[in-house]
């Protein structure tokens, strides 16, 4: 047991709000490593970049209904991470805005979405750009990883997979609770578009949701944390769930154009070619069914899994799965390891 020290180790597949917050509640109690298949940390909340613009491509906002995750962003108001949602929010119909009825307080992360991984990230040890292919349940106990090139990445007496369901799923094979209850959950296909242009488009709103239309959002992305000329402009977009079905296995070139088409259908303007754009395929973008529990933890084998598929959607969903993870390996830590 331990990596220098007397404490359990746990690795973390999955670098996103539910594993991040998971690592950062075990700390002091394990040695704790994530290993995270993209180049930025944060999941669905993660930047994107291509050429010189970098937009963070996920969740623009979330919600709060639960009073332990309401203390969470409290703090993090304080700590200046989070700000209310002030942008003019409506409901767009082929040109024609209607206002919302904007009861629910929305809140957005300061610079960005992205700043709330990166807060939690700065107290992790994180292993970007791996993917791990392989999880070896060893017959003492414990595991060994193997990442997609064959590459031994260590052994641990823990392994939580805080990854989407279908790679939980994969993953978790010794596991045949985890592995089920994983297999379960259906999730959405999601297109977004980025779209860069030289000057404003003169639209009064700041986001939409889109009626009649292959699109379900579009947003003017603002960053105060990056140097961004006055005069440029850049928006985001996301696909329907069944238009994004549908063209899943579509060429970006094709996908590109048609977003751009509906977007300007959309807010009934002429069309103008944007001055960069990129397109991204969330293959695994929001769980449809999830499971109502939320975590697992299989203590036969020491596998955890964690994530928002479990109990609820989004980022709260998601903060709260990683807390109650954490407090489940607790528990597992003092049964096994305890005087």
């Amino acid at each position: 047991m331990g990596k220098n020290s007397d404490l359990p180790t746990i690795a973390i597949i999955g670098a996103g709000l539910a594993g991040l917050t998971c690592a950062t509640a075990l700390r002091g109690l394990a040695h704790v490593e994530l290993f995270e298949k993209s180049v930025f940390v944060g999941g669905r909340i993660s930047r994107y970049q291509f050429g010189e613009y970098r937009f963070n491509h996920g969740d623009q906002y979330f919600t709060v209904s639960n009073p332990l995750f309401l203390n969470i962003v409290e703090a993090w108001k304080s700590s200046g991470l989070v700000r209310a949602c002030d942008g003019w929010m409506v409901e767009l119909e082929r040109g024609r805005i209607n206002n919302l009825e904007n009861t629910t307080q929305r809140y957005t992360g300061y610079p960005s979405m992205q700043a709330l991984a990166d807060n939690l990230a700065h107290h992790c040890q994180v292993h970007l750009s791996t993917v791990i292919a392989e999880m070896e349940s060893l017959p003492g106990g414990g595991w060994r990883l193997f990442d997609n090139r064959g590459g031994y990445r260590g052994r641990y007496d823990i392994a939580v997979l805080a990854t989407a369901a279908p790679q939980t799923a994969g993953l978790a094979e010794v596991s045949d609770e985890i592995r089920r209850l994983a297999r379960q959950v259906d999730m959405t296909v999601c297109w977004s578009a980025m779209l860069v242009f030289d000057s404003s488009l003169g639209l009064p709103f700041d986001s939409a949701f889109v009626l009649d239309s292959p699109l379900s959002w579009i947003s003017r992305f603002q960053s105060a944390h990056e140097d961004i000329d006055d005069t440029s402009e850049r928006w985001l977009l996301y696909c329907s769930p069944e238009w994004s079905l549908e063209y899943a296995a579509s060429f970006r070139g094709r996908v590109m154009h048609a977003l751009i088409d509906a977007f300007f259908e959309a807010v009934d303007l002429p069309p103008v070619k944007p001055s960069a754009s990129s397109v991204h395929c969330w293959k695994h973008a929001l769980p449809i069914n999830p499971i109502d529990r939320e975590s697992l933890l299989d203590p036969a084998v020491g596998l955890g899994a964690c994530g928002d598929w479990c109990a609820a959607p989004r980022i709260e969903g998601a903060v709260l799965s990683g807390f109650s993870m954490a407090d489940r390996i607790m528990s597992y830590i003092n049964d096994q390891y305890g005087d």
